[in-house]
């Protein structure tokens, strides 16, 4: 069984849920939300013990939590490795973002202090510390490279959508998946390139056994009706 606690499960408007992200076996966090920090210690997990940072693409709601936690990790004095997965350019897009906080001098101090190594996803099996996972490119926005993955998980595979709309990306993470944390962000404006609930609906109708757990909410998603799909809440945790 695999542990998962989400840190939020809001989509970017963060209306009465908080920015998406989750904790796998309290180890592996799933993007860094602005929220992401204080949010690991409401749930009791610490930042310190983190082998691994995935990101699914660069949009603010999925990365903007980086500085506070690299801070927390500089101070804490970490000395074990902390892997950060992410599209290509990751590490140039996360400097960028220090420089942009107004406190390169963290990023600096931070790459001499502690053992930070970045892995660029290529859509194949990939190994980051302890974890093996797999990226899937998925249709999101045309101006990003934007990510799903699949995550293996004590020989089981955990499904991740990241943001996207319906197509063959989704349905490759899904086809791979024992389980499948799924976004559902409901009407949306623009609503392309995100899920709706018609949407979860036909997924599935193509993958009946398919356990789905929903995040990335809006306010107006209503999923009690879909079979196997469980909405669960902030700071929530699930075995999965």
């Amino acid at each position: 069984m695999t542990r998962v606690t989400f840190l939020g499960t809001g989509n970017f408007k963060g209306i009465e849920r908080y920015w998406n992200g989750f904790v796998l076996d309290d180890h592996i966090l799933v993007e860094p939300s602005p929220t992401a920090l204080p949010h690991l210690r409401r749930c009791g997990i610490d930042a310190a013990g983190l082998d691994v940072v995935a990101i699914s693409h660069f949009h603010a709601d999925h990365t903007f939590g980086w500085p506070f936690l690299l801070l927390e990790l500089l101070h804490r004095h970490v000395a074990t490795p902390l892997h950060v997965v992410g599209p290509p350019r990751v590490e140039q897009f996360l400097r960028t973002m220090m420089d942009v906080a107004g406190v390169p001098g963290i990023h600096e101090e931070a790459h001499e202090k502690l053992d930070i190594r970045y892995v660029e996803v290529d859509c194949s099996w990939q190994v980051a510390g302890p974890l093996r996972f797999r990226a899937v490119e998925v249709d999101h926005v045309a101006h990003l490279d934007c990510y799903g993955y699949v995550f293996e998980r004590d020989g089981a595979t955990v499904g991740y959508s990241g943001d996207t709309r319906p197509g063959p990306g989704l349905d490759a993470i899904a086809a791979a998946s024992d389980t499948l944390i799924l976004e559902c962000n409901g009407p949306h404006h623009p609503a392309a390139g995100h899920m709706e609930v018609a949407h979860v609906e036909a997924l599935r109708e193509r993958f009946p056994g398919l356990p789905f757990v929903l995040t990335h909410l809006g306010t107006e998603v209503e999923a009690g009706h879909i079979e196997r799909c469980l909405v669960p809440d902030d700071f929530q945790t699930v075995e999965i």
